[in-house]
């Protein structure tokens, strides 16, 4: 990296959950309308994040960049990342989406294209837990397009039973944030006309399947899932052609997805992602950041911006923004 540019910002908030917020802009010259919607925190304690412009990056805990990896500009759009014992794995999102892939120690990428039926699928979300991986994209004659690894992504394959999508149906790609894997259990979330949750206790052998409570609408539903426990969900959403709308915006479970609850207080607008840090909820959007200190019961809103994605180290949250910089939030 040639230059970097820094804002230097300190607040303190009278809401405890957030100490000061520091901006970074580390941007080459000549970088222009490039942002990362996809981050992931390594065990190194190193951040990848993956670029609009096909760029994915390595990053220290200060956002230095360590290593680069340029792709091919046909590979756009990166929204999710994963990482096993044998690779760094990159989600694109576009009506030909692929998997990119980086062997431990190589240098260069490689491209897995994946199918459905022989036809071409717009990935959402690539989730990891150690070797686990799942895979979802948009229906494909009316199935969602559900893959999974169980050798670190090395080999993929359907998921053994398939889903069933309703008219109008289709997760979303908005943060790579719509599935998540925990202990071997695979969830996602959908929206648009019908918005539901989905639970495999079996990797994608059976699904336990729930509505959830968000407003039928093409733009409307949940964007993204965080979990605590196998009992503690938290949806968070909204209609992304009105940001500023705060119903609907988030829904939680305390019975492992059976039931779900509306906050007292919701977001105070449309979210795209949310992660749990300390015991507490962040969730971003288009119009800033708000936090739950209480399992999505209520949230207060800590910061006005246009977010996109969020990653995390020990009591340090990431926040990628719109206009290519960076928020460090140290937490209480």
């Amino acid at each position: 990296m040639k230059s970097l540019t820094f804002l230097f910002i300190l607040v303190l908030l009278s809401f405890d959950a957030v100490a000061q917020i520091e901006v970074y802009i580390p941007r080459t010259p000549g970088a222009k309308k490039e942002h990362e919607r996809a981050l992931m925190t390594l065990p190194t304690r190193k951040i990848v994040v993956g670029s609009n412009l096909a760029n994915i990056r390595v990053l220290s805990p200060s956002l230095k960049t360590i290593q680069t990896f340029q792709l091919d500009s046909n590979y756009r759009e990166i929204r999710d990342l994963a990482y096993s014992s044998r690779f760094l794995l990159a989600m694109q999102s576009n009506d030909t989406s692929h998997l990119i892939r980086i062997a431990r120690g190589a240098s260069q990428p490689e491209v897995v294209h994946l199918d459905w039926q022989g036809q071409p699928i717009f990935f959402d979300g690539l989730a990891f837990d150690n070797d686990t991986l799942f895979l979802i994209g948009d229906p494909v004659a009316n199935e969602f397009c559900t893959f999974r690894s169980l050798d670190g992504g090395l080999t993929w394959e359907p998921t053994p039973t398939k889903i069933q999508a309703k008219q109008g149906e289709a997760a979303y790609a908005a943060s790579g944030q719509t599935n998540q894997v925990l202990n071997g259990h695979f969830y996602f979330v959908s929206g648009g006309l019908s918005a539901r949750f989905f639970h495999s206790p079996d990797q994608g052998s059976t699904w336990e399947i729930s509505a959830l409570p968000y407003p039928s609408c093409p733009t409307c539903g949940p964007y993204a899932i965080a979990l605590s426990d196998k009992n503690e969900i938290v949806t968070v959403g909204g209609n992304y052609l009105a940001p500023h709308e705060a119903k609907n915006t988030c829904y939680f479970s305390t019975d492992a997805g059976k039931t779900w609850q509306a906050p007292k207080k919701g977001p105070s607008g449309y979210r795209s992602c949310v992660i749990k840090v300390n015991e507490r909820y962040y969730a971003c959007g288009t119009n800033g950041i708000d936090c739950s200190k209480n399992g999505g019961k209520t949230w207060k809103k800590i910061y006005n911006g246009n977010c996109l994605s969020m990653t995390t180290i020990e009591n340090t949250l990431y926040v990628s923004l719109a206009n290519g910089s960076y928020l460090i939030l140290k937490i209480d």
